[in-house]
């Protein structure tokens, strides 16, 4: 299914986490310091403009427990972010294997189930 036009962005952006956890997954404990700092930033605006952009269209998606884990992820990876330790290969193994998680999610469950719902006119 071709990806609604807002979603796009989100999409790219998801590419570029999944690519920084391949990387980290590939040898937890090689030095990740830049990796993850050069994308901290950028992770919490792409929350933020997720949850910004989601909040209209919940109330039409008929599975609640996908906003329940979406905003779950958002809470977990902000903590994440908030407190890394980045010297600590199991904590890095972890924060990859939770954001690759949470963006298979979005684009396997959550961006199908959005479509449904985000109007044509908006597609432009």
């Amino acid at each position: 299914m071709k990806r609604h036009p807002l979603l796009i962005p989100l999409s790219q952006d998801h590419h570029h986490s999944l690519a920084m956890c391949a990387r980290i997954l590939r040898d937890p404990a090689a030095d990740h310091r830049a990796d993850f700092l050069g994308h901290q930033a950028d992770l919490l605006a792409h929350f933020a403009e997720e949850e910004r952009l989601f909040a209209p269209w919940w109330g039409k998606l008929a599975q609640t427990a996908m906003r329940q884990r979406f905003e779950s992820d958002h809470a977990l990876l902000r903590q994440m972010l908030a407190a890394p330790e980045l010297d600590n290969p199991d904590w890095l193994k972890n924060f990859a294997e939770t954001l690759r998680g949470h963006a298979r999610f979005e684009e396997r469950e959550l961006f199908q189930a959005l479509q449904e719902v985000l109007p044509e006119e908006e597609a432009t």
